[in-house]
């Protein structure tokens, strides 16, 4: 065919996890790891799942972006580890966030700390 690019279009990452940068990853394993050790203990179960199948970033969008407040938000804070949620990480690492999810965990972060309920 005249006028047809035959060089075929490859397409990166499609269907495949975002990779999280080795900051983010150990923060996360570093965050299991104290939850885990806790007395008593708390286990992200779900998020580990989360995160073995769509990866550490996809599954914290996934997380923040729901519109409920997850149950290992609500542990962590009856726990005083605010600082080790998700949602940390998001501030933390803002760069490999974008704006809307960034947002949407600074308000919950905000809220946990003005509300002894949430």
């Amino acid at each position: 065919m005249v006028g047809v690019d035959p060089t075929p279009t490859i397409l990166y990452n499609v269907g495949m996890p975002r990779e999280a940068s080795i900051q983010l990853e150990a923060f996360i394993d570093e965050a299991i790891r104290r939850c885990e050790q806790a007395r008593p203990p708390y286990h992200p179960i779900i998020f580990k799942r989360m995160r073995n199948n769509y990866g550490t970033l996809d599954a914290i969008e996934r997380l923040v972006r729901s519109g409920e407040i997850q149950t290992g938000f609500h542990k962590l804070k009856s726990m005083n580890m605010l600082e080790w949620t998700i949602e940390s990480a998001v501030l933390k690492f803002s760069g490999e966030f974008g704006k809307e999810i960034r947002e949407a965990a600074k308000w919950r972060l905000e809220q946990a700390q003005r509300s002894t309920k949430i």
